[in-house]
């Protein structure tokens, strides 16, 4: 993907961060060489959501919507990633509608994975509830 000549290049070890979770979202990024694995924190527990590789874009939300990054992005390996400040990504998106087609491809794809995850993990909570539920009646109807 070919934003333009204007980015940044960018290399980073493996480990480094590309930027951190609440970091302000004024640039997006694409992945030249490499991968950029992408994790959240929760309350106990860092998830990984998602893993870009060679081609793939990431970090164009926070920029979209000019807020906090949401996630935090660190490299695989050695990195090396090309860096758009926010008006030359969308700058680059109103002249070239491909480029806006696949920024939308890659958002609505993320979006759906992210809603099989959720819809995983609901369900896995009721029957995990309605196991509990069983158990108790069985050990309860035992000591009768």
């Amino acid at each position: 993907m070919q934003i333009g000549s204007s980015g940044r290049i960018v290399k980073l070890a493996d480990g480094e961060a590309v930027f951190n979770e609440g970091d302000p979202g004024d640039r997006m990024f694409v992945v030249l060489r490499g991968a950029v694995r992408i994790k959240k924190r929760g309350m106990h527990v860092e998830t990984v959501v998602g893993e870009m590789g060679p081609g793939e874009m990431f970090g164009e939300s926070a920029v979209l919507e000019e807020r906090p990054r949401s996630a935090t992005a660190v490299a695989v390996g050695d990195t090396e990633l090309a860096s758009y400040d926010r008006e030359e990504f969308l700058s680059a998106l109103r002249s070239d509608p491909e480029l806006a087609l696949s920024a939308m491809r890659a958002m609505a794809e993320r979006l759906r994975v992210t809603t099989e995850r959720l819809q995983h993990l609901v369900t896995q909570h009721v029957l995990d509830r309605a196991e509990m539920a069983l158990t108790e009646k069985a050990l309860l109807e035992a000591e009768l």
